[in-house]
């Protein structure tokens, strides 16, 4: 390869980076920046019970949205679907700071998060299209740092807006970062990106998706939403059920579905999508109960506990860093599969010693590390081995097909140490951190048979 090329290449990829950074972070802030706003919101309106769902209304729609990006993006191209997830996105944020009552709130949240599946989604198929297998790890450090950098603003941001301006200014000060991100996606990725191909469009797929969706959202929040029908609530999720059992069946028989579920078929694929969503359940169950044991058994404060997480925030972008370097330059992603899974694995049985108090307090950080280090490791070689499996022209729906199932393996990962803490309120933390080391020894058994793969140099929809 002549070094004029690998300078166009180098400039594409730093221009693809450049105009999905601002995208990437808008996306991730908006999971957390509600966090510390829900109470006042709650008391604002009157209506404590419904505040909740401010933050989880954004995350159902965000996670359920993914999937029809990423298909609708292989056919239409990448920008002009970007730029409609950014103006979803501005508009739902424009829409929540005009609504004067909570169910209407909830529903600009809904808008809200329309857009943020495609922020999510199409940003990781944009980089995949013009920066090869191989070269991708380099950019995974710096969006891991986005992601944690967000993480961490978000609810720092949101406590601060809230406490010394109007509500309203939760949503406002979105509106410029917004608009700014539309144009500088438009000015960095013309003319870079799958740019659409034809193919069967999924209609019922699409269609089913989000019944099925909307129908598990009503009925596991039917209390809150619809309390006319509570006694109604086992039948409305038999009906969900029912549903998502039809989706399955019309996904697998489809030839272009939203889901393509048969992409799952390939061992390498099965596995990291699996090891990806594991490692989420183990990440989003840490930042919400490590905090809740640290406190009741420990007597911290938010703000020690703040401090203590910020160890395995950083352990997790070191991680990214460290693996992305390395497998972009032996071009592979051994050893970090089982790696991750065995570092994932010590640190879980550490904490879950700890909360046990058969272990004493100075393994506290050693588990927080070496749990974030090794989900570290598995975001990276999982994510692109993924990208290298997949065809180029699948390439939208495979990966916001990974996204969907790593936020379904998060969502439904909290749910179960939720079920469990809510049923053991006076001795908890045994069968929650029980549960989030089974996620790690698992992780640890995937992460060796994961099978491994020669990462490609071609970028898959490289631009002429």
């Amino acid at each position: 390869m002549s070094e004029t090329i690998q300078d166009r290449q180098s400039r594409q990829a730093h221009r693809v980076f450049a105009g999905v950074a601002l995208a990437i972070m808008l996306g991730a802030l908006e999971i957390t920046l509600l966090m510390p706003a829900i109470s006042r919101l709650g008391q604002i309106f009157d209506a404590p019970a419904l505040a909740p769902l401010l933050v989880s209304s954004y995350l159902f729609a965000m996670t359920l949205t993914m999937p029809v990006y990423g298909r609708l993006s292989d056919r239409f191209g990448r920008t002009p679907c970007l730029a409609a997830a950014l103006g979803f996105f501005t508009l739902g944020s424009l829409a929540s700071a005009l609504t004067d009552s909570l169910p209407l709130l909830l529903a600009t949240r809904l808008l809200t998060g329309l857009g943020g599946g495609g922020l999510i989604a199409l940003s990781f198929a944009v980089i995949a299209d013009v920066i090869p297998p191989r070269q991708v790890g380099r950019y995974q450090g710096l969006i891991s740092t986005l992601f944690a950098v967000s993480s961490v603003a978000g609810p720092l941001l949101g406590a601060f807006l809230v406490a010394r301006f109007d509500w309203r200014w939760l949503f406002l000060f979105k509106l410029p970062l917004g608009l700014l991100a539309m144009a500088v996606s438009y000015w960095a990725l013309k003319g870079l990106g799958h740019r659409g191909a034809r193919s069967t469009p999924d209609h019922w797929g699409i269609a089913l998706l989000l019944l099925a969706g909307t129908g598990w959202g009503l009925s596991t929040n039917t209390a809150e939403l619809l309390p006319a029908l509570a006694q109604f609530q086992p039948v409305l999720m038999a009906g969900a059920a029912l549903l998502s059992l039809v989706l399955l069946v019309q996904q697998w028989r489809h030839p272009h579905p939203v889901l393509p579920l048969r992409l799952l078929g390939g061992r390498l694929m099965a596995i990291a999508v699996l090891l990806l969503a594991l490692s989420e359940g183990v990440r989003l169950g840490l930042l919400v109960y490590l905090p809740l044991a640290l406190e009741q058994q420990q007597g911290l404060s938010p703000d020690d506990t703040s401090r203590v997480l910020l160890w395995f925030i950083l352990s997790v972008t070191a991680g990214t860093f460290v693996s992305g370097k390395r497998i972009a330059h032996v071009g592979y992603c051994r050893p970090f599969p089982w790696a991750g899974g065995l570092l994932l694995g010590l640190g879980c049985v550490l904490l879950w010693g700890l909360v046990s108090q058969w272990l004493n307090g100075v393994w506290l950080h050693g588990g927080l590390i070496a749990g974030g280090i090794g989900i570290g490791f598995l975001i990276v070689a999982c994510s692109i081995a993924v990208q290298n499996a997949l065809p180029s022209n699948q390439l939208g729906a495979g990966l916001a097909l990974m996204n969907f199932c790593r936020s379904l393996g998060g969502t439904l990962g909290v749910i179960w140490l939720g079920w469990q803490y809510q049923q053991q309120l006076t001795d908890w933390t045994t069968p929650v951190y029980a549960s989030l080391s089974a996620y790690g020894l698992i992780g640890l058994l995937l992460g060796f048979a994961m099978p491994d793969r020669e990462l490609g140099n071609q970028a898959k929809n490289q631009p002429g």
